[in-house]
């Protein structure tokens, strides 16, 4: 009878081609849609040829609609031979949900891209070697305690903190804490704790403030896992400076492998707090 029909009023029929550039896809599509059962012709012919009615363009817009929300085309099918009014409110409160945890996800890629670019500016232009008094405003970060862990422990501990991060849509590098009981002891491999940057202050319980207020700052070349060099280089200007130095150091990195090929090439920033001396 469809085949009949399409005899009689043939204006009403497109060709796979017809309807496929119509609709702005591939007949590769059209055929992959047939195959899984999710969208098909009205007409298969004997010979081949195959037929799809004018208004089964609504069809395809439904699918095409429902795909740009990011539905899988099995669940598009699914809903396709089941569409209710109840069944499109619940799958588009499950979308919804989705499409804000990509736009978190999103959000924080950018904000990676923003501050691994600055970074990473300024390391290209950082003055190695030196001590720099800075002020640093109030940053969050999100902490885990690592003293005495062993170094598999250590990296064990490293991959869980990326990967808590990670579930909470943080992203960014490593940084590594010391305490300044540690560093007068020589221990200068020991890390006290492992953090990661925050953009805000959040109810998380391994979340700590690192205050605003004056730092100093060294900038150095090459990493070999030690705070030696930039615990004495600091700790002398402090002395010159009559400045007290806070407790806790922290140590990131503006150029990691990330960015380049080696330890020898990154450039390792440590910063600690500090205050000028009583009289």
């Amino acid at each position: 009878m469809t085949e009949m029909r399409r005899m009689q009023q043939p204006e009403l029929y497109f060709t796979t081609g017809e309807f496929a550039q119509i609709m702005g896809v591939k007949k590769d599509t059209l055929f992959h849609y047939d195959e899984i059962g999710l969208f098909s012709p009205v007409i298969k012919e004997e010979n081949g040829y195959r037929y799809y009615y004018i208004w089964q363009m609504d069809t395809f817009s439904v699918i095409r609609i429902l795909q740009k929300l990011g539905m899988p085309l099995l669940e598009i099918r699914e809903y396709m031979e089941n569409r209710s009014p109840q069944l499109f409110l619940e799958i588009m409160e499950d979308r919804e949900k989705q499409i804000d945890r990509e736009i978190r996800r999103l959000r924080e890629m950018k904000r990676f891209i923003r501050r691994e670019t600055e970074e990473v500016r300024q390391a290209v232009h950082a003055e190695l070697g030196v001590v720099r008094r800075i002020t640093l405003p109030e940053a969050w970060l999100a902490v885990t305690d690592v003293r005495g862990a062993s170094e598999k422990k250590l990296v064990v501990q490293m991959a869980e903190h990326i990967k808590g991060q990670e579930d909470r849509y943080q992203m960014d590098a490593i940084g590594s804490i010391y305490h300044i009981k540690d560093l007068r002891a020589g221990a200068f491999l020991q890390w006290s704790q492992i953090y990661t940057r925050q953009e805000k202050k959040s109810g998380t319980r391994n979340v700590r403030c690192r205050p605003a207020g004056t730092y100093l700052e060294f900038c150095g070349c090459g990493y070999d896992g030690s705070m030696e060099s930039a615990f004495y280089a600091i700790s002398k200007y402090a002395r010159e400076q009559g400045l007290v130095l806070g407790e806790l150091w922290y140590e990131d990195f503006l150029l990691d492998d990330l960015v380049v090929t080696d330890y020898d090439k990154y450039i390792v920033r440590t910063r600690v707090p500090v205050q000028e001396q009583e009289p």
